[in-house]
């Protein structure tokens, strides 16, 4: 198995803007937002290290179990899913299950976790200086609400630095930027944006502005670095067509590590077990194919980032993370309750992953054609072929 780079940037490498954040106080409340590949994540594991030598350790919180396991991969630290920590804490004080709100249709379709802020608030006051308190660094912020962190509040919980985007929300129960800056009680001159975009290629990063809905999260500078090939959509015949490409770009290289994003859990496990079954003629050993599923624990997620491979997710389980060529799947993406605004964020989300390589699959038989519809027109953005 071929290993890749996966490591933390070094000190000296980060840019001004970067090093800006790392030069602010250990305490008060932070909030840094950028678009993706602009380093919130590195400046974020990077203010963890401050902390070393210090009387106090830090809680690092991440969206997702995918992300909490490559942020363990690249540094040491204290670290869980803020939804998991949130329950655990709530649980280990009452003894009693979360309260939780009814959910809305979309957020019941998309099983969604549904705390009840304000009785978690009133239960929390009651807790207040009970606790162990820490500083709090908390990446993808915008995909939870202002009633979390008022909650944590409640308990007494004051230094957070928190790092997000806007343009990233995928969850319906989130935070604006405005409304980030009035639950840590900040001005707008107060937040910290980052502008350079340090992971997609110059194409793939036009591709991926395509889908930028809001102006909260500055537009990245587009980068310098060329492509070799445009992102691309391509028409296959046959899923196992789709899946015998994919296994052809990873025989070309086996030192890349190849993100295949899906639409559901049922097609995770259709696209798993194809990887399995079907062989090509190769020059190189057959890839490592990694996988996570939502209902796994924290503990069983088993992605070696520092190898080559492939690695197939649904779309939530892959913020923050970076693969070096990317294949969206656009089969089974739905556009909810006509909100077209929300799947552009999740297309850019998805599409936003590829540092190198980025390819759009769909059925020529069966296309989807709301979800095409939001692509790019330009052939000198997204080329088309069949396969």
């Amino acid at each position: 198995m071929s290993k890749r780079i996966n490591e933390l940037p070094q000190l000296h490498n980060l840019t001004k803007q970067q090093q800006k954040v790392l030069r602010l106080p250990l305490d008060g409340q932070y909030l840094v937002v950028g678009a993706p590949g602009t380093g919130k994540s590195v400046v974020a594991l990077h203010r963890m290290k401050k902390y070393e030598g210090k009387d106090k350790t830090p809680k690092v919180l991440t969206f997702n179990h995918v992300l909490a396991a490559h942020t363990s991969q690249l540094s040491e630290c204290d670290l869980t899913t803020a939804m998991s920590w949130l329950y655990q804490t709530q649980y280990q004080l009452t003894e009693q299950f979360m309260p939780e709100r009814a959910p809305s249709a979309n957020e019941k379709k998309r099983k969604e976790v549904n705390p009840d802020y304000e009785q978690l608030k009133q239960i929390f006051s009651s807790y207040y200086g009970k606790i162990l308190l820490q500083d709090l660094i908390i990446d993808e912020g915008q995909d939870l609400p202002s009633g979390y962190y008022e909650s944590l509040m409640e308990l007494g919980f004051e230094n957070f630095f928190i790092v997000g985007d806007q343009n990233q929300q995928i969850t319906e129960d989130n935070s604006s930027r405005r409304d980030l800056e009035e639950v840590l009680g900040l001005s707008s001159s107060d937040v910290i944006e980052l502008d350079e975009n340090f992971r997609n290629t110059g194409p793939i990063a036009k591709f991926c502005q395509h889908f930028y809905t809001d102006r909260a999260s500055p537009l990245p500078k587009l980068p310098e670095r060329p492509s070799l090939l445009k992102p691309t959509l391509l028409s296959y015949s046959t899923v196992n067509a789709c899946v015998e490409t994919i296994l052809r770009t990873a025989d070309r290289d086996s030192g890349k590590l190849i993100g295949v994003i899906v639409a559901s859990e049922t097609k995770r496990e259709d696209y798993v077990k194809k990887f399995s079954q079907i062989d090509i003629k190769r020059d190189n050993e057959r890839p490592m194919v990694s996988s996570y599923s939502s209902n796994q624990k924290q503990s069983n997620v088993n992605i070696d980032f520092s190898s080559g491979g492939i690695v197939v997710l649904c779309d939530k389980s892959v913020k923050g993370i970076e693969f070096d060529t990317v294949y969206v799947i656009l089969d089974g993406l739905q556009i909810i309750g006509g909100d077209q605004d929300a799947m552009r964020k999740r297309l850019y989300v998805m599409t936003s992953r590829a540092k190198d390589e980025l390819f759009l699959m769909q059925s020529a038989l069966c296309p989807n054609k709301p979800v095409e519809a939001l692509l790019p027109v330009d052939e000198n953005i997204l080329e088309r072929d069949t396969i």
